[in-house]
Order: structure tokens, then C-alpha cells, then sequence
């Protein structure tokens, strides 16, 4: 197995348990508030301590990958701490009275765990599929994060039903071991160095002093045009559930739209991903964001029904959710490589995540004075400023 395939299977596998890993507290809280004497108020800040947690760490994390040059033990690190999350989020359910206490120190693994994956992954593609084509490889990486989204939430309810909630969630810690070490062995021939006189003789040249702060200011402006966007993403990934049901009255039509949308992303990843590579991550970008805002709108004005409405939320999920290979990609063919970790951490982690941990605390501020439907119309807001920021956007570097 050659180099370019070993890259793509073992971060995909990697980028699947982690992502999957992401939504399994959401689901965890519906378990949650079903123990007496604990307060839905307080599980719901968990979410927002973990993405904390994760886009800043995520910025040390790169930046630590770039000099040590040992993605495999990283990558393989990462998912022992997602495994050990699960294993304490176990516990409420045994002790309740230190229920919060554990729900607390698993929220703060799972923010350090979830930093981890997506800046080294995207390096580990950029370096062996190369800056020009690594967004395509990006975009089939990242459909197996959206499959893990998909399908972790029900699989846990699958097996919470046959075997209960605590043993179900012991077969997560157990998967997590053994994927760590699948990982770890899989990725153990990628060695940064190995690629870099290549890159420094021919893939890139060395920045000037003048390039280099010229590269700072699009890695910031990058970093803002994000942050809006995942304001408002975030919200729609956590609320749309909630108004979907109040709209329909029906969990199960809920969970039908649901799934059909979160699915598209699996397909929708690598098409962006190819858009990506082959016109550049300013033009995909831009696509993605007039998409989605659109798409919100005719969901929001013009759904009448339940067609219609599955119909609009799942072009506006193929739109949305599909930040990986773009926005990653974009990053990759305008940062030298020996930087892209650190780069990759500033966006995924400050801009995506830290920004989507804003957008949920603004919107929680919202729905105390006004309606969930006025709440998501001024929240779209912030995606509408980011997509005008992106003029001031260069386009795609090309290989040299």
C-alpha cells in the first residue's frame, strides 16, 4: 500500500471516530435529564466548555505538530482521550451526586481530543497528495467525518436499547482502543521531514519577510470571515432539531429530515472538495456561503410542508456542512506546509469552533427576548457580513 493510500484510509478512519465522537454528548443528554435532581440548564453548558476547550487548544496543538513532527502519535493520542471522555461520562450515571463534577472533566478531555484531528489530518493530506490536490482528498476524507456524525448518535441509541445506556457507552471506550492503535500503526510511516526537500526545492519556494505578514493578514481575515460563519452554523447545527420538532410535532419526521440532510454532507464533501482543487478555495467558499444563506431562507419562508421543507434543509445542510476540505483546502494552497498545522489549527479551531461556541452562547441570549425563528433570521446576519468579507480574499496558490 503505497503512501497517498495509507494517508487518505487512516485519517479517514480517524476523521470518522472523532467526528462521531463529537455528537455523542448531544445524545447523551437526553439520558441525562432523565436522573432525577440534575438540571438541563447546566448539562447544556457542557457543549460549550468542549468547544472552548477544543478551538483554543487546537491553535497550541498545531503549532506543537509543526515542530515535533509526530502526527501519528498525535492522531492516535487524540482518540485514547476521545475513549477516555466516553469512560467518564459513564460515570453520572453510577454516581449522580459528583454527576456534574465528571460531566465536567469528560467535557474538558473531549475539548483537548476533538483539537486535535482536524489540523494534522488536513497537514498529513496536504503533505502526500501535494497543496494543488490535496482539497479533493480533503473532501473524501472529510465524508467519512460526516458518516461518523451520522451514524455514532444511532448506534449508541441502537445499543442503549438492547444493553443499556453505561455498557453501550463501554463499547465506545473499547472501540476507541482499538481504533487508536489501528491509527497509530497505520500513519506510523508519515514523517514530515521525509517531504520537505521536495517542498523547499520545488512545491514551494521560502516566504519573504513581506510575503510572510502578507500571509498573516489572510490567515486573520480568513480567521474572521469564518468565525461569523460558524455564529450561525453552529446554532442551526444544535436548534434546527428543536424547531423541526416544534414545527412538526413529530419526533420522528424530525429525525428523518435530519439524517437525510446530515447525509448529503457525505457526498457533499468530496464534490467540494473537487470544486476546491480545481477552481480554488475562494471560489468554493464564496459558493458555500451564498448557498447556505439562500437555502436558510427558503427554509425558514417558503417551506409549507414536509417535502418542501426536507427538500430546502437538506441543500441548505449540503452547503453547510462541508467546511472541511473547503475551508482546509483553501488554507493548504495559500500557506507553505511547513506552517499549514499552525494555520489550519488559527481557522478550524478559533474561527470554526470558538466562533461556533459565540454563536451558541449569543443564541441562548436571543431566545430569552425573542422567538426561535426571529433568533435565527439575526443570526443569519453573520454569515451574510462573512460572505461580504470574502472579496478581500486572495485566490488559490498554485504549485510551483
Amino acid at each position: 500500500m503505497n503512501a497517498k493510500l495509507k494517508s487518505l484510509i487512516f485519517t479517514s478512519l480517524s476523521h470518522f471516530s472523532v467526528d462521531g465522537n463529537f455528537l455523542l454528548f448531544p445524545v447523551l443528554i437526553t439520558y441525562y435529564i432523565e436522573i432525577q435532581g440534575l438540571s438541563l440548564v447546566i448539562i447544556g453548558l457542557m457543549p460549550v466548555l468542549y468547544n472552548l476547550i477544543s478551538g483554543f487548544m487546537g491553535v497550541v496543538i498545531g503549532r506543537y505538530a509543526d515542530r515535533v513532527d509526530r502526527d501519528a502519535m498525535l492522531l492516535g493520542g487524540a482518540l485514547v482521550m476521545n475513549g477516555l471522555s466516553v469512560l467518564l461520562f459513564i460515570v453520572p450515571f453510577i454516581l449522580v451526586n459528583q454527576a456534574y463534577l465528571f460531566m465536567i472533566i469528560g467535557s474538558v478531555i473531549l475539548g483537548i481530543s476533538q483539537s486535535i484531528y482536524h489540523p494534522i489530518g488536513a497537514t498529513v493530506l496536504s503533505y502526500t497528495f501535494g497543496q494543488k490536490e490535496s482539497a479533493s482528498y480533503l473532501g473524501i476524507n472529510g465524508s467519512f467525518g460526516s458518516l461518523g456524525r451520522s451514524v455514532f448518535p444511532l448506534i449508541l441509541v441502537f445499543l442503549a436499547a438492547i444493553v443499556g445506556i453505561k455498557l453501550g457507552l463501554i463499547a465506545f471506550v473499547v472501540y476507541f482502543l482499538i481504533i487508536s492503535a489501528v491509527v497509530y500503526l497505520g500513519l506510523k510511516f508519515f514523517k514530515r521531514e521525509k517531504y520537505r526537500p521536495r517542498i523547499l526545492s520545488g512545491e514551494s519556494k521560502i516566504a519573504s519577510p513581506q510575503s510572510q505578514r502578507g500571509m498573516t493578514s489572510v490567515i486573520g481575515l480568513l480567521v474572521v470571515i469564518v468565525f461569523l460563519r460558524s455564529m450561525f452554523v453552529s446554532i442551526s447545527t444544535t436548534y434546527i432539531p428543536t424547531y423541526l420538532d416544534g414545527v412538526f410535532r413529530s419526533k420522528e419526521l424530525m429525525g428523518i429530515i435530519i439524517s437525510v440532510a446530515f447525509f448529503s454532507a457525505v457526498i457533499g464533501q468530496p464534490f467540494f472538495g473537487y470544486l476546491t482543487s480545481r477552481y480554488g478555495g475562494k471560489f468554493t467558499i464564496s459558493l458555500t456561503s451564498v448557498g447556505l444563506i439562500g437555502f436558510f431562507l427558503l427554509f425558514l419562508f417558503l417551506s409549507r410542508s414536509f417535502a418542501s421543507v426536507l427538500v430546502n434543509f437538506t441543500f441548505f445542510a449540503l452547503f453547510t456542512y462541508t467546511g472541511f476540505p473547503v475551508l482546509l483546502g483553501y488554507v493548504s494552497q495559500i500557506v507553505p506546509k511547513e506552517n499549514l498545522s499552525s494555520a489550519s489549527s488559527l481557522v478550524w479551531g478559533i474561527g470554526n469552533t470558538v466562533g461556533g461556541s459565540v454563536g451558541l452562547l449569543a443564541f441562548d441570549g436571543l431566545l430569552v427576548i425573542r422567538n426561535m425563528f426571529d433568533s435565527f433570521l439575526i443570526m443569519l446576519a453573520f454569515a451574510v457580513v462573512s460572505t461580504f468579507l470574502l472579496v478581500f480574499l486572495p485566490k488559490k496558490v498554485q504549485d510551483t
